[in-house]
Parts: C-alpha cells; structure tokens; sequence
C-alpha cells in the first residue's frame, strides 16, 4: 500500500503541476540556483534582493533546499541582484535588463571569508562559526547528521548528547544534562518561542522533528542578552520553511516503533510568494506490544500502551515588499492506560492512566528595509496539559520481591505487606507571548535590541494518598522530596525583559560584545539586571580565542516543575519570599581548522551558582528505638519486638516540606575537548568526531558540600560514519561515562509508625527500613560505570522516482547492563542486599525513508 501511494502521489503531481512557470502579462521572470565551493552544493535559505538601478521597485526571494530561487512578475526595467547570507561574501549582478515576457537564468556563488596558505585551504560552510561570532560553546548539528547517528533514534536531543558537556540523565531520557546543570535549568526554544515540555513519551523522545528542522543550536555557556531566565545552557532550534520550487513534495521515515511523515511545497496562490510545510508523527508501541501484552494477560482488555502523535506544520508568507510573514503551530497528544491484568507475574497491582497534549501557535513578522536593518516580532500561544492517575498496591519495598509469586498475594496482605498509594494531578500550563528582536548594521557595530512580555496561567491540581506504613518508609528515605495535596486554580503571572547588545569590531583580529538584560518577574515581584561580556581574537585566518562571561537569572515558576521533578509550593506568599536563583558563567575557549575538514576546540569553563530553590528543612522530632543489648546482631534477637525499647524523649530528625527557599549554592568546572571531521562534499568517505569532558559539579547546604546528582567526572563519545560505497553508509558510536552519585543504604533500623515500633501482625516481628545515615552519606557513591556501543548500516537506491533509504541501527551491541539505579532489600539474615536495575539492553531497529 505504501509503494501505490508513493506512485500515486508521483503520477498525479506531474500530471496536474504545469512544465514551466508561468509569466504574468508584462512582466519577467528571473530563477537560478545558488552553490558553494569546492563541490558547488546548493545553499537554502539565501536571502535574494532584486533592486530597480531607477525606480524603487523591490523584489524578495529566497532559495530552496536544492539552492534554487524564482523571482516572478517583474516589472520591465534594469536592475542589480545581490545575495546575502550569514558566514559568506555577498555576491550578485549588477545591470540586468528584464523586459516583458523574459525568462532569465542567473546562478550565483557564495564564497565564505576564506583565504589558501601553502598548508591550509579552509573551506566556508553553513556551519562554521564565523571568527566574528563571539558567542562561546555553540555547537551546531546539521539536521542531516542527527537522522544518521547511530542509537539516538533520529532524535534531536538524543543527538545533541553525543556532544561535549552534554549527557542524559539515563538511556530512557531525552532531557539534556549540560555542565553540571539539571534539565530545568535549560532555555529551549523552537521558531523564537520558549518551550517548556519538549518531549513525547514522557521524556523517552522529543517534539522536534529532524525532518523539518533547518537549525540547532546548543550554547553550552556564556550566551548573550538575548537569552534569559535560565542558569546554564540554551538549546535554539528554527524550522525549515517549505520547498519553494515545486508545489508537492514529500517524504516519509518508517521504523517498528514510528512513523513520520511531512509534506511541503510552494504557495499555490499564483503571484503570492511562499511556502508551506506540514509533517506528522505517530508511535505505534500500541499497535503491535498492546494486543500482545493483552493477549498474554500481563495487562486489561481495556488497556492502553503509551504512544504520542503530533502534527506540525508552517507556512511562510513572502518575502515581498520587504515583509516576511510566518505562521506555525504544533498539536501533539501522549498518552497511556495500564491496567494489570490477573495473569501477570509480578507481585504489585498499579495502574496507570496518564493523558497529556503539547500545542504550540505562533505568528512571526519579519521586516528588512535593506540589508543594514532587521527586525522580527514574534507572537505566540502555548499550551501544556495533563491529567494522570496512579495508584493500586505496592509490594513493601525492602522485601525481594523476585521471591514471591501472584499466588501468594493475598498472605502477603493479610501480613500487611503491601503498600497503598494513589495520586492524582491535573494541570494545564498557558503562556501568551510576544518577542521583537532588532538588528542594526554599521561599518564596526553590530547592534541588537529587543524585548517581550509572557503572561503565564497555571492551573494545577494534585492529590497524593500514601497509608500510613508508606508514608514512614518515604520519611526514612533522603531520596524522596516533600510532596503534598492541594489546590492551585488560576494562578497568574507575567514575566517581562528587555535586553541590549553591542558587537564592536576593534580590529580586524579582535571582536567585543556587551550586553546588558533586564528582567522583571511578578511571580516574586523583582527585577534584576543582567550584563553579559565577550570577546573573539583570531590569531590567524584559522585560530581563533573566544571568552565570555555573564550573570544570569532564574524565575521561580510551575513551567520549570516538570524538568525538575521537584514540587514546591508557589503560592504567592512564598513565592514573593523568594529571590530568582543566579549563577556567573566564565568560558575561555581555543579553537582551530587543522585542513579544510578537520577541526579542533578546547575549552575551559567555571560556573558559580547561588540562590538556589531547595526545599524547606525542618527540624522534627520523634521517638527513636534501640535494642537493649546493641552488640547482639542475631536476626531472631532483632525481630522481636520485647527487645527494643523507647528513647526517653523524641529527639530531632530532618524534614523536607514542599516550601521553597533560597537554601543552596554550588559550582561546576572543567573542560572540553572537541575534534571533528566535516564531510565536505559528497565524496567524503569518513566523518565525525571524538569529543572528551572532564566536570566537577556540587551542590552546598547548610555548610555541607555534596556532589551534585548529575555530577558526572569523565565522559568520551566517539561518532564516526563512513561511505563505504557510493549507496552504502556504515556509523558507530560509542560512549564511555562516570556514572552518576548515588545515595546507598548503609544498614537498617527499625521502622517507626508515629510514636511506635512498626510490627507485622500475626507474624508479630519488628519491621525494618534502610538507614540511609545522615546527610553526609547523600550522593556520597556512584553507580557503575556507562559503555555502550551503538551500530548503523544505511543503503540507498532510487526506483519508481522515489529515493529510497533502508537502515538497521542496532542500540547497545554488547548488550551492556549499564546502571540506571538500584533495588535494595533486606535478606532473612537482615543484611541489606542490592539488584541492579538496568538500562537499554540490545535494541535493533529497521527503518525506511523515502524522499519524493
């Protein structure tokens, strides 16, 4: 079915799209293609501007993913023609005569800023960082790399984790852990609007998808004014607009787990210049694991496996008359409905039901006069919602459940073994946005202002129910924070900013930029300052010295809850007690082009962090109990109860309230090694990069200084692909990490239920938790050490008009158990014993793409 509608698709765009382009009466028509040196590669996105050499006509086009433009009903005239595009010479031609009925064909060459030495021919590209572009720790993907790198699933930020400085909290996350820095600590935007809950399956991919993408972008540190109310990192993606010559095309990519699907084209409006671009994604884990898990009885008929899909879509208007206007919108769903079934092997009965949706609407105007002013003015709608239940019953977590089975469930209750919990939440996260971003251009200045207003709703609802014996197992464990029930219905609050920056050409080696933004947040009623510095010195044409410092802020906010996966009570009397958190970055990087493809960055980086939004410890008190002989270790002695006995008074112990204060600081360090091998041209049979972190990251309360939880001391990624044939690709990759801290058991105590010994009924024997120690004992660990190697063969061929691409990328070759955490119990002897709970183990996937 799938090949008769590709056919069908073909046949029926060339029978009903015209052979030509038409000409308006009177008018001419001027089309071309422009390329690159050495292997003339098509350029998109090259801006095109047709000028009257008398009158003040002006015409607008921009090229196309295979660098072809049209400039269409041309009024008879001279003109000249000139091409602009970031990192490369303008070029053009000047004096053109169109009269009526013409059909001219000009190509153009973009020349980068490029000069040949004896040794070296430094070859421009779109995604060379110009020696003029101070900003510090960008890394650049090419959509194109992040569809081939083996075991990220063609996804964005799992690609963007391949990179130095940036990692995942584990294999089932696509969350970005950069520079000793947690999630929610990121500023993502996509097409200039913030987005706060970029993933689908619950964090397991992301919403952007790699086959409409035209830009990613990750600074990792010291980003500009533009940029605000995050700590550590910015992730700026822009989408593509769609094909400009033609007015369908399409492609597809199909693996067993999804498909995605995108269809654009050019504006059919006749004189309108413009494009359109829809795509659309669907998992299908529902489809093939649901009726197989129901079969097996392991889940209820009326049950549901988690899937996501989404449609996205952009359409551009222009340019013309020096407009450009853009209108984009995303709606995608999630969701899951796990009900056991009577048949399943495990001891514990929850059920799952989880709903959620993503929607993003925005409209953009874009306005440039000339070739010296710009500005973009941004409008946009956001939407995050969801409506999630769980509960059922658990079995008493320091028990080893591989030990009973389903049939022994209902002794296993009357022994008061198993562990009641419900929750509920709904909440709905609404953000009404508008951004201007102005550039102006002088002989040594560039200068860039801009400002914006997001007016945030929340609504958020939530219920947590835990007996009474959960609830003193979760006061027993630091790893747990503080959650409550409650209530928060129309809580409202704006954020506002304006910034300005200045770059200032020195010399022709030494580039400035100063910044300076300002931030008013109304959730806690304050506003602050932020100035921001950073220079460039190019040594030679392929040498260049970037630095960059800042002072950055961050709101306290319910949009950042979801990243941190901490709750904290924002209501407005504690929210307005709150200072934003700040951190001061420091970056000095060294970079240089070794031949026309091999590249190589050192850099080096120190981030202070202050004010930090922790939860509220309060000192409480309680009885402790202690055996009247402390050197007998015998189980039987320990397990009755007439052997312990009551401290005298209650004494003090820590608890977390879900409160928030301003109770932390902390620092991250290190530095980076990146060496990368470009594929230049078509015929470039190997590419890819080495990349090397080393980082220290923690976390200081109260006086005690603990690793931070994402501290991760060494990480090494190597990413290669090579062209092993003209239709033939093979990748691998390969990652070897420090694991993250983690805090472990360092024996038992006796549980206690209010003021008393916690007893098992019948059985009448003392019931034990972990003791965990005290907070010096917090992250004072780290988990085995992280491998894995990931594998990928693509083969390409065309047939039927379409090209075709077939894949295998096999995840974890070795089958590697890497360490996502740890399951603890306590043996009959008492002893606390550990299983290891393992991430991804070996995962083939095959996969199609079709281009058409």
């Amino acid at each position: 079915m799938l090949l008769i509608a590709f056919s069908f698709f073909r046949d029926s765009y060339s029978q009903s799209q015209p052979q030509s382009i038409s000409i308006g009466t009177g008018t001419g028509l001027i089309k071309g293609r422009l390329t690159k040196p050495p292997d003339n590669s098509p350029l998109e996105g090259v801006i095109l501007i047709l000028s009257s050499a008398v009158t003040q006509n002006q015409y607008g086009a921009e090229t196309g993913r295979n660098g072809e433009y049209v400039i269409e009903n041309i009024q008879p005239g001279k003109y000249n023609l000139k091409a602009e595009y970031a990192g490369f010479k303008s070029t053009g031609k000047k004096n053109i005569t169109v009269s009526a009925g013409d059909t001219l064909t000009i190509d153009l060459i973009l020349d980068d800023e490029s000069y040949t030495t004896e040794e070296i021919d430094i070859v421009g590209e779109r995604f060379r960082q110009a020696q003029n572009d101070m900003r510090t720790s960008v890394l650049n993907l090419s959509p194109k790399t992040t569809r081939v790198i083996p075991g990220v699933g063609e996804d964005v930020l799992r690609s963007l984790q391949t990179l130095p400085g940036v990692s995942a909290p584990n294999d089932f996350s696509s969350q970005l852990i950069v520079r000793g820095s947690g999630p929610d600590q990121n500023l993502i935007i996509m097409d200039n609007i913030e987005i706060f809950n970029p993933y689908r399956l619950y964090g397991v991919f992301s919403m952007f998808n790699p086959e409409t993408l035209e830009d990613i972008n990750l600074i990792t540190g010291g980003f500009p004014s533009k940029y605000g109310d995050r700590l550590s990192a910015v992730l700026d993606v822009s989408n593509s607009e769609g094909s400009k010559q033609k007015y369908f095309t399409g492609q597809t990519n199909i693996n067993i787990s999804n498909a995605n699907i995108v269809f654009s084209g050019k504006l059919p409006f006749g004189k309108i210049p413009g494009s359109w671009i829809f795509s659309t994604r669907r998992s299908y884990y529902d489809l093939i694991l649901g009726p197989f898990a129901k079969k097996s009885g392991l889940i209820d008929e009326s049950a549901s496996f988690p899937s996501f899909e989404d449609i996205q879509g952009k359409v551009t208007l222009g340019p013309f008359k020096n407009h450009k206007f853009i209108l984009n919108g995303i709606y995608s769903k999630d969701g899951v409905n796990i009900i056991p079934g009577e048949s399943k092997e495990l001891e514990d009965s929850i059920s799952v039901r989880d709903q959620s949706s993503n929607d993003v609407l925005g409209f953009a105007w874009h306005y440039a006069p000339n070739t010296k002013f710009l500005t973009k003015t941004t409008f946009s709608w956001y939407r995050n919602k969801g409506d999630a239940q769980f509960g059922g019953e658990l079995l008493d977590p320091v028990l080893d459940r591989e030990i009973y089975t389903p049939e022994v469930r209902d002794s296993l209750r009357a022994l008061g073994l198993f562990l009641g919990i419900g929750f509920k939440s709904q909440y709905t996260f609404r953000k009404y946005a508008i951004q201007n971003n102005t550039i102006f251009l002088s002989k040594n200045h560039k200068t860039e202002i801009g400002g914006g207003i997001d007016i945030l709703k929340t609504d958020l609802s939530f219920t947590l129910e835990l007996d009474d014996r959960l609830q003193a197992i979760v006061q027993n464990n630091p790893n747990f924070s503080a959650i409550s029930s409650g209530t928060l219905d129309g809580k409202n609050y704006y954020r506002a900013n304006l910034y300005a920056q200045d770059r200032i050409k020195i010399s022709d080696k030494l580039y400035t930029q100063a910044g300076l933004r300002f931030d008013y947040f109304a959730i806690n009623k304050k506003a602050y300052l932020s100035p921001r510095f950073n220079l460039s010195y190019a040594i030679d044409k392929v040498t260049t010295i970037r630095a960059g410092t800042g002072v950055y802020y961050q709101s306290p906010g319910y949009e950042k809850l979801i990243d941190a996966q901490v709750f904290y009570d924002l209501s407005e009397e504690k929210a307005g007690r709150l200072e934003a958190e700040r951190s001061i970055h420091y970056v000095l990087g060294l970079e240089r082009w070794f031949s026309s493809g091999i590249f190589a960055r050192f850099e080096t980086y120190y981030k202070q962090f202050s004010n930090l939004i922790v939860q509220e410890r309060l000192t409480g008190y309680r009885y402790e109990f202690y055996p009247y002989d402390p050197n007998n270790t015998d189980p039987t002695y320990l397990r009755n109860p007439d052997n312990w006995y009551r401290s005298s008074e209650k004494l003090p112990y820590d608890s977390l309230t879900a409160t928030p204060v301003n109770g932390a600081k902390g620092k991250a360090y290190g530095f980076e090694i990146f060496l990368e091998k470009k594929a230049i041209n078509p015929n470039t049979k190997l590419s890819g990069w080495v990349s090397y972190s080393l980082s220290f990251a923690n976390r200081n309360r109260d006086g005690i200084n603990t690793p931070f939880r994402y501290d991760q001391r060494h990480s090494l990624n190597v990413v290669a692909n090579y062209k092993l044939l003209s239709w033939l690709e093979l990748g691998a990759r390969f990652n070897y990490s420090s694991n993250f801290p983690v805090t472990l058991p360092l024996g038992i105590r006796p549980r206690i239920m209010g003021d008393s010994l916690a007893v098992l009924p019948i059985l009448n024997i003392v019931q034990f938790d972990f003791d965990f120690g005290d907070k010096t004992n917090r992250f004072a660990s780290n988990k085995l050490v992280y491998h894995r190697l990931d594998i990928r063969a693509t083969a390409y061929t065309k047939f039927w008009g379409v090209n075709w691409g077939f894949y295998l990328d096999v995840i974890n070759v070795y089958n590697r158990q890497n360490v996502i955490g740890y399951d603890f119990y306590i043996d009959e002897n008492l002893k606390v014993k550990t299983k290891t709970i393992g991430q991804f183990p070996i995962l083939p996937t095959l996969g199609i793409t079709a281009r058409f």
